[in-house]
């Protein structure tokens, strides 16, 4: 494998178990205590762990100093366990990247029966859970205050410091809205909220929390969220009309779609080379980019589609510390990586070498800026063969974005949907667990440098204004569209 694939947090799993003894589940905890050397922790984890950190990059060691000044006096305050995961919680969202993450066990618990969503400069209720003990809100009432402020207001007080949807992307108030309305134990749904009724008359409702339990039920929140979450369907393709094909990529997954990609390279292989080939990204957030890579080597011969995996990115760089090394001799190990582990042979033996010299980063991927130009302009024109269309939005993330990246070398790819969030450098995901047992930490020890700015949204050439969640109405939307663009010329 001549390319760097890149590898992220959903191939990483980081399950942890509670002990019935834990000092969480005691009636006597020192939540301040806890609190205090649990954030220690972070703070000194994501110092040293951490490849922005270590590097060096603004986007990681501007809300570290911050955060940690911050997180170790809410910390000290702590007085109960919500106080605790808040604190937490707050400190490792702070860094505004998923792939700066905690886990700390905080399900759904409890929801008001509304849904709202941003759209228009204002904020909606999308769903009204029916047959609900209290009166609820209409769908397509407009939300105008909650708690006595206005609904923006409120989000970006009471639920943004705890997101990693940062308030700079284009669909944050959407994400931001969309989880207010859900308990998961940090405190941030309204008691009442004030609302504006289709036909114009203005009412209050109090909106109190119905624990999942009690007549809810996982498979019915299940079934409300899935209405306005976008996700590709299972890995596969099928005819979209007679010269456009729809490839549906949910995840880069081997461990789950591993067989399903290995047919999906044979059908690709086998396709004429005319038409559109349409790359469904919805919600996927990421995983081996090697699995995305392949499928371009079917369309366009291994050649090229090595070349393009080169584009992502010019440089990598990956820490080197004994817990960075232990991560890729595990990732080494793994079946679904048998294809990548020359990679991280080579990679592992730079990093012990950087280690043994006392230098903190492994330079373990470069090309000069020269070699990165030429492979740029070598790339623009692609080979005979189907044109390439990407349907993006706000779950497309980390590696999903690397082969965004690829596919946009070509110079007559498009790109639909909504934009993405901001694109992280950063990948190669280890598990850090706290000292509590409460929760485990996930920090990136790689770092890569290329062409897309750090935390700047990948935005779609062609914006859909439509539900990314109905994909019978987006695939009309994106047929009609890729049928009145005229053909490049080759």
């Amino acid at each position: 494998m001549t390319f760097n694939p890149k590898f992220s947090l959903s191939i990483l799993p980081l399950a942890f178990a509670a002990s019935a003894a834990s000092a969480a589940t005691t009636a006597a905890t020192d939540w301040s205590a806890v609190a205090q050397a649990d954030m220690k922790f972070a703070i000194d984890a994501v110092r040293s762990n951490h490849a922005g950190a270590v590097s060096g990059q603004i986007d990681v060691t501007a809300p570290l100093e911050a955060g940690s000044r911050a997180g170790m006096i809410e910390a000290a305050n702590a007085r109960t366990e919500q106080d605790y995961r808040r604190a937490l919680v707050r400190f490792i969202n702070g860094f505004g990247d998923p792939h700066t993450g905690i886990q700390m066990r905080l399900p759904t618990r409890a929801w008001t029966g509304v849904v709202l969503d941003h759209s228009d400069g204002g904020y909606r209720v999308i769903w009204s859970e029916p047959n609900w003990p209290n009166p609820l809100p209409p769908r397509g009432a407009t939300v105008q205050s909650c708690d006595g402020v206005w609904i923006g207001t409120y989000l970006k007080s009471n639920v943004a410091p705890f997101s990693n949807q940062s308030l700079e992307y284009a669909t944050t108030p959407s994400e931001l809205a969309r989880q207010s309305m859900f308990d998961i134990g940090l405190g941030w749904t309204p008691q009442r909220c004030t609302f504006q009724l289709t036909g114009g008359a203005v009412r209050e409702f109090a909106l109190p929390l119905r624990a999942i339990e009690d007549g809810i039920g996982k498979a019915r929140l299940g079934e409300v969220q899935q209405r306005y979450t976008a996700q590709a369907r299972a890995v596969g393709l099928t005819p979209l009309a007679a010269d456009m094909q729809w490839v549906a990529m949910p995840n880069f997954n081997g461990g789950i779609s591993a067989d399903a990609y290995g047919k999906l390279y044979q059908q690709l292989a086998a396709l004429k080379h005319t038409g559109w080939v349409v790359f469904d990204l919805r919600g996927n957030g990421g995983g081996d980019s090697s699995w995305g890579n392949r499928a371009l080597q079917a369309l366009y011969g291994q050649a090229y589609g090595e070349q393009l995996g080169r584009t992502s990115s010019h440089t990598k760089s990956q820490i080197a510390s004994p817990a960075a090394i232990a991560l890729f001799e595990r990732y080494a190990s793994l079946p679904q990586f048998a294809a990548a582990k020359p990679m991280f042979d080579d990679s592992i033996a730079k990093m012990k070498a950087a280690l043994e010299r006392g230098e903190p980063l492994a330079r373990v991927e470069e090309m000069s800026m020269e070699q990165a130009g030429a492979l740029a302009a070598a790339v623009r024109k692609r080979p005979s063969g189907p044109r390439i269309a990407a349907v993006i939005d706000r779950g497309c993330f980390s590696s999903c974005m690397n082969f965004l990246q690829q596919i946009s070398a070509i110079a007559d790819t498009v790109v639909l949907g909504e934009p993405t969030i901001g694109y992280s450098p950063y990948g190669e995901i280890g598990p850090y667990k706290l000292p509590s047992g409460n929760g485990v930490l996930a920090l990136p020890s790689a770092i890569y440098a290329g062409a897309q700015a750090t935390r700047e949204p990948f935005v779609p050439s062609l914006r859909y204004g439509g539900d990314m969640a109905d994909e019978a109405a987006l695939k009309v939307w994106v047929k009609a569209t890729l049928a009145a663009i005229k053909p490049t010329a080759r």
